[in-house]
């Protein structure tokens, strides 16, 4: 048997693709732009290795379960690395601190194509693209044979990523390494670089534009919302940038309406309280109902530490990062830690839309800000009345 029994359940991590010694795995994209492992049975030596690995097929579990060794909310002193960062700023301190050290760190940031793959970073200056969240499927493309390499040369690697692209880096290794250090995001699910892609295309349409970098969980002044974005480019030769609230960009409109995640995400199995990363961060949205004081648009992290190893590194970096230590209750009911949930009715209708109508059309009778007239007016009100509004 092979891992392509997997069908759409596929996460996309393309550990099969990468542990295959006889290159019989490659990945093609369905109808809606979902990469899907395809084997060739003309190559195949049916030697199972690619299921073993596939942390889908086999679900891997932490050896140790039971509670966090801590957990809590914490952002960056320094507002400059809290800046860089979606929330508050935890993956730049960690991942500032192994470059310190020498060791390097690898995480997901865009190409020039703005084409998202897993990235590896040595200076402070090379891990600037990993910052940010990126909603979408990174390619993780042969990086975790040179994580290997890394750790077989004695270097710290600090590996950053979704919770399945995690577990599938672990069983790629096939045993533990004291050097290796997982930190993994609460991922919501990922949408596909071809919707991506498509978001771009319609937006450099109608703007007449050239787009160069775009940037999720953009941080504005005076914020109403977490959820800002903000791109670069060039128009008619001259450098040209537009920021605003989701809602004004196709792509990130529908995902945060969940309309994009693979099928497999709507049912996550990591999506749980036993973590297999080292630390866990992630949003903390709802800290406003627990610390009142603090401005959860400035930036605010939850995070676990689960492992030894994970309290190590953060212990090492606690004098750079404001700390307030919660029980994992608190953690386990303010975040993503109940297996996720179905998908919306309007997902299928605005895929469907997309491969029979086209995506102009799709984005015309499906996206257009205006339908979410009440969330416009919302986020434009003065605070003190939102404030009110919600309690």
């Amino acid at each position: 048997m092979s891992v392509s029994i997997i069908g759409k359940n596929c996460c996309a991590c393309k550990t099969c693709e990468q542990v295959c010694a006889v290159r019989a795995i490659a990945f093609k994209k369905d109808e809606d732009g979902y990469e899907q492992v395809c084997v060739d049975s003309n190559i195949c030596i049916a030697c199972g290795l690619c299921e073993k690995v596939c942390p889908i097929l086999t679900v891997r579990k932490p050896d140790k379960r039971g509670k966090p060794d801590l957990c809590g909310a914490a952002f960056a002193i320094d507002d400059d690395a809290k800046e860089k960062g979606s929330s508050g700023g935890l993956f730049s301190v960690f991942a500032q601190h192994v470059i310190e050290g020498g060791g390097v760190v690898y995480g997901a940031a865009f190409d020039k194509a703005l084409q998202l793959k897993t990235a590896r970073a040595t200076t402070k200056d090379e891990l600037l693209p990993l910052y940010k969240s990126k909603y979408l499927l990174c390619d993780t493309g042969n990086s975790f044979s040179q994580i290997k390499e890394d750790l077989k040369g004695g270097k710290t690697v600090l590996y950053c990523s979704t919770p399945c692209q995690t577990a599938g880096l672990q069983a790629y290794l096939g045993k533990a390494y004291d050097l290796l250090i997982c930190v993994e995001f609460a991922c919501h699910g990922v949408g596909s670089q071809q919707q991506f892609d498509q978001s771009i295309k319609y937006l450099e349409a109608r703007k007449r534009i050239h787009i160069s970098h775009f940037e999720f969980r953009h941080k504005m002044k005076h914020a109403s919302s977490s959820h800002y974005f903000m791109y670069d480019g060039t128009k008619q030769g001259k450098p040209y940038r537009q920021e605003g609230l989701y809602l004004l960009v196709p792509y990130y409109n529908a995902y945060c309406k969940q309309w994009l995640s693979r099928e497999i995400c709507y049912r996550c199995p990591y999506a749980t309280g036993e973590r297999n990363a080292d630390i866990t961060i992630g949003d903390f949205h709802t800290i406003g109902k627990i610390l009142p004081r603090i401005d959860r648009f400035k930036g605010v992290s939850m995070f676990l530490c689960n492992t030894s190893k994970g309290r190590v590194l953060f212990d090492a970096v606690k004098d750079r990062l404001t700390i307030y230590p919660m029980s994992w209750d608190v953690i386990k009911h303010e975040n993503r830690f109940s297996g996720g949930g179905p998908a919306p009715k309007e997902r299928e209708a605005f895929l469907r839309c997309v491969r029979n109508e086209g995506y102009d059309v799709a984005v015309k009778t499906m996206l257009n800000p205006l339908r979410d007239w009440k969330r416009l007016v919302y986020y434009n009100l003065p605070s003190f009345v939102r404030k009110k509004l919600t309690g």
